[in-house]
């Protein structure tokens, strides 16, 4: 065997080794010990079953919530500076309106807000209500795009965070449109206690309670139980300052332990040194928790969220506050379970489809070409082996299109191997020997090879890049197989043939 010979085989036998290597976990996976290097194909929402969801962020309420973020910090900078405000407020034209204690802090109030938030605000008009003066300011509509944008972003960051903590193998958390996102969490069947964990806005405040007969602002918000509860409308500290959250079980009931950021801690030790015996609210969603007495200063940055939890709901409760507040509400807009029985169904379906097309193919080829046939179709079980292979290589997962994408490249592996074939039948027709057929046959295939596989490759990079979920893993496949198909065919095949000459004896290839 000549020494170029048997370095393409060699070469072919190490590309085969490693492509079984990579597929074992997927064939055998009890026999695979965990330090394997590559892992089992993981399945996609149409094949394993699991939870759809598609939800849309309400990015006017980001807006709005910046904005009432802006204002709040306004009214705490003017108090610093004797300037009271009564009462902060967003209208639904994102309009913020600041109403004034005292008629005559009027040029005041409007000289610091020009100075120091003349980026975030746009002057708008003052008037007076209820005797009161007010001012009101607008949001830039290029801040306001920005901030609208940029919700979504960190909403789809977000559930990114939540649904780790459900363990889920390869998860979809992609955006569709402007302001949507496609949620799919193969395996999962509860599809309430997901939209509970995942859609939660958790938005985190700490208020105090008003005193009796106290003049400040003040708020009505639902307890936990059902009631009302009157706090202050300043927020003295939000769930930005909380870095971790656990669940404890102190007194034979669940809590929920919040552990503070550096600055978190900084802030919280002032508010509790500053209010000791008064009543701090913790809220969660516009819900009053719990409203515990602060019995005296809290310098280590903790504090805990009680209120009859049970295990499952602290759980729960912990996950959302450690993966931090959504930065606008979630409208679920699509939800459905696949169950695991359609799954297996799909897979049952697509693999028969494959096995039929190969069988097929594999009895046409041996007909008609005869020896050449074998030669075609061991290829073509080493495309198929290369194809998934580089699926298990590269972390893919395989969806229902996926395997529309496998059946597909078994129908067209085949073409390349055609298109040589003719060729060296058209060299001997031609009256040339069997060694120059064959060299000539796939010299000149190779220009009708690389055409018409690279017509189909731009194709799938055009789904892929302007598809989404499942057009993506049909392009993904699809193109896996195309590169597959052409190693297959130029390389492979010639090195069968270069080990099998076409001589028609018991060793030689007959076409």
């Amino acid at each position: 065997m000549e020494a170029g010979v048997r370095n393409r085989l060699l070469t072919l036998v190490g590309v085969i080794i490693i492509a079984a290597l990579f597929v074992a976990p997927s064939i055998i996976p009890q026999h695979i010990p965990k330090w394997w290097f590559s892992k089992p194909i993981s399945l996609g929402l149409d094949l394993s079953g699991g939870v759809h969801l598609v939800y849309e962020v309400e990015t006017k309420e980001a807006v709005k919530s910046n904005l009432q973020g802006v204002g709040n910090t306004i009214r705490s900078d003017l108090r610093k500076d004797k300037i009271g405000v009564t009462k902060v407020r967003v209208s639904d034209d994102f309009r913020l309106e600041l109403a004034l204690l005292s008629d005559r802090s009027l040029e005041q109030a409007k000289v610091f807000i020009d100075e120091n938030y003349r980026r975030q605000l746009t002057f708008v008009e003052s008037r007076v209500d209820d005797g009161r003066s007010v001012l009101v300011y607008s949001i830039p509509p290029a801040q306001a795009a920005e901030i609208e944008s940029r919700s979504v972003t960190q909403a789809v960051e977000t559930l990114r965070t939540r649904v780790d903590q459900f363990g889920v193998s390869e998860p979809l958390i992609q955006t569709a449109g402007e302001n949507r996102i496609v949620l799919q969490m193969p395996g999962v069947s509860d599809i309430e206690s997901v939209k509970r964990v995942v859609g939660s806005v958790a938005k985190l405040e700490f208020r105090l309670t008003p005193l009796p007969g106290s003049t400040v602002g003040k708020v009505m918000l639902k307890s936990r139980e059902g009631g009302q509860v009157a706090v202050e409308d300043e927020v003295l500290m939000s769930g930005d300052s909380i870095d971790t959250a656990q669940t404890a079980f102190p007194d034979g009931r669940f809590e929920v332990l919040l552990t503070m950021t550096p600055e978190g801690g900084r802030i919280f030790r002032k508010i509790t040194t500053e209010n000791v015996n008064r009543n701090m609210a913790i809220i969660l969603d516009g819900t009053v928790f719990s409203s515990p007495v602060i019995r005296e200063p809290i310098p280590n940055g903790s504090a805990s969220i009680s209120g009859s939890f049970t295990e499952k709901e602290a759980r729960e409760l912990s996950v959302i506050l450690r993966s931090g507040a959504l930065p606008a509400p979630l409208k679920v807009v699509e939800e459905r379970t696949v169950g695991p029985s359609l799954g297996a169904e799909s897979i049952k379906a697509g693999i028969t489809a494959i096995l039929a097309g190969f069988l097929f193919i594999v009895v046409f080829m041996f007909v008609y070409y005869k020896k050449c046939g074998i030669v075609a179709n061991c290829i073509l079980g080493l495309n198929l082996l290369l194809c998934v292979a580089a699926l298990s290589a590269f972390g893919a997962t395989l969806t229902l299109p996926g395997l529309a994408g496998l059946a597909l490249t078994v129908g067209m592996a085949v073409d390349s191997n055609v298109l040589i074939f003719e060729r060296i039948r058209d060299e001997l027709n031609n009256g040339s020997s069997r060694d120059a057929a064959v060299i000539h046959g796939f010299q000149h295939a190779l220009s009708a090879i690389i055409d018409s596989n690279l017509t189909t490759l731009i194709t799938g990079g055009v789904l892929y890049f302007l598809g989404t979920g499942s057009i993506k893993g049909f392009a993904v496949t699809l193109a896996i197989g195309i590169v597959a198909t052409v190693f297959c065919a130029t390389f492979a095949s010639r090195v069968l043939f270069d080990i099998f000459p076409l001589r028609g004896g018991k060793r030689g290839l007959s076409i």
